[in-house]
């Protein structure tokens, strides 16, 4: 399971290449590290553990098909990647690309490290025509693409069949109101209808503004200068994050809950149902094989709610040394059937989203969202206001301050943080 947004429990740490790679560098005076006759020309991916296998079945093709270039594989992991990438691709000697959060991008390129890509993309084989334009926006910054997006998801519900039967359910229902009015019905019998994952800053967070998104609110105003969590939106979702834990029918262990061990706690059907992402489909599938689940669209004010989408793209370092080779690379990388080899939710190609795996009956509901979503923040500050929103979630949850003393408090620190 290729899941970027959950921490894998088998996540390794870097390899030594990376150690090697930070000190000794591959794509110095164009020739190979194992001694070639300067004639090869080196590149660097850096690339996560979770698509290790794949990434070096494409890199051994491509080198099949390109002589001349040797592509070296570098294994990041979820704990480390984007500090380590900050620091190498900050360098002279940086690697030619990365894959990156798509979120990730923006801020990157706003600090001059990344490589324009659209005319270099084009020239190499990237067909942007073909990319989905929502998750395209995500890495163009000031009309100019910065990224390629590879996978593109939100989130929906996983919900128990068999669980909401027995509690006089059929389907799940459309609204917020109605969801809240059997939540409460199927939390009994020391289970409850569903968790936050709050143990887990940014899972925290995203279901946030999930909410916020859903009730029609934002998060700074348009220009990114003032913050408005201290809107009567943002009190709405924050209120019903407190309620559904306050009134016992979220989990009271939600604090102790990231999206993995929520899953986990759904499979073993202790909870009848959950808020993620597309790429738990299978691991459900594998782990929990007697379970009978469905999926269905998020739940919102008066009809369908709004998920946060993000992905995974490839980035071009502005202080790499062979952009033209790299970017060839980044073609094929991103081609319609290498996407589909990278993702096990939803790949950003229009002609890969075609492909008969991802037509199926668990995925349908979150292609389905897709048509209600909003890119997940990537705000330039992002980072530094992220833990300022989790601080005042937890004191809210916890009955330390009002929701409206969170979200004031919230707003406040946050228009520190921007110079007001």
């Amino acid at each position: 399971m290729k899941n970027g947004k959950v921490k894998k429990i088998f996540a390794v740490a870097l390899s030594a290449s990376l150690l090697a790679s930070l000190t000794v560098g591959c794509s110095q005076g164009g020739e190979s590290n194992d001694g070639g006759n300067g004639d090869e020309v080196t590149i660097e991916w850096w690339t996560p553990n979770w698509d290790e296998a794949e990434s070096r079945e494409m890199a051994e093709e491509f080198e099949k098909d390109n002589p001349g270039i040797h592509v070296e594989i570098v294994i990041t992991d979820w704990d480390t990647y984007k500090s380590k990438i900050t620091t190498a691709i900050s360098t002279d000697n940086a690697p030619e690309l990365c894959t990156v959060l798509l979120t990730d991008v923006a801020p990157f390129a706003k600090k001059g490290l990344l490589e324009p890509l659209d005319e270099l993309g084009a020239e190499a084989g990237v067909n942007f025509d073909d990319i989905l334009e929502p998750a395209l926006d995500i890495t163009t910054v000031d009309d100019t693409v910065y990224g390629i997006p590879f996978r593109y998801d939100g989130s929906g519900i996983y919900y128990n069949v068999d669980m909401l039967k027995e509690a006089g359910y059929d389907s799940f229902p459309e609204t917020w109101d109605e969801m809240v009015e059997m939540a409460k019905a199927l939390s009994t019998d020391g289970k409850y209808a569903f968790a936050w994952p709050l143990g887990n800053q940014a899972n925290a967070a995203t279901r946030f503004v999930q909410q916020i998104y859903t009730h029609g609110g934002d998060v700074l105003n348009e220009d990114e200068t003032e913050c408005l969590l201290d809107s009567d939106e943002a009190k709405a979702a924050l209120q019903n994050i407190v309620d559904s834990i306050s009134q016992g029918y979220a989990s009271p262990s939600s604090a102790e809950y990231d999206n993995t061990t929520m899953r986990e706690a759904f499979g073993q059907e202790q909870l009848a149902f959950m808020l993620t992402g597309p790429f738990d489909v299978e691991t459900l599938k594998t782990d929990y094989p007697d379970l009978n689940f469905a999926t269905t669209v998020i739940p919102g004010d008066g009809g369908m709610g709004v998920t946060t989408a993000n992905g995974w793209g490839v980035i071009l370092s502005a202080n790499s040394d062979h952009k033209e080779e790299a970017a060839k690379f980044m073609a094929y990388i991103t081609n319609p059937e290498n996407q589909a080899r990278l993702t096990d939710s939803f790949p950003a190609s229009k002609t890969a989203m075609e492909y008969e795996q991802f037509a199926t009956e668990e995925l349908q509901p979150f292609m389905d969202q897709l048509d209600n979503s909003r890119p997940e923040p990537a705000y330039e500050r992002w980072a530094e206001m992220e833990p300022i929103i989790y601080q005042y979630m937890q004191n809210a949850i916890a009955g330390t301050m009002t929701v409206d003393e969170a979200c004031k408090a919230m707003a406040t620190d946050i228009n520190a943080l921007l110079g007001n």
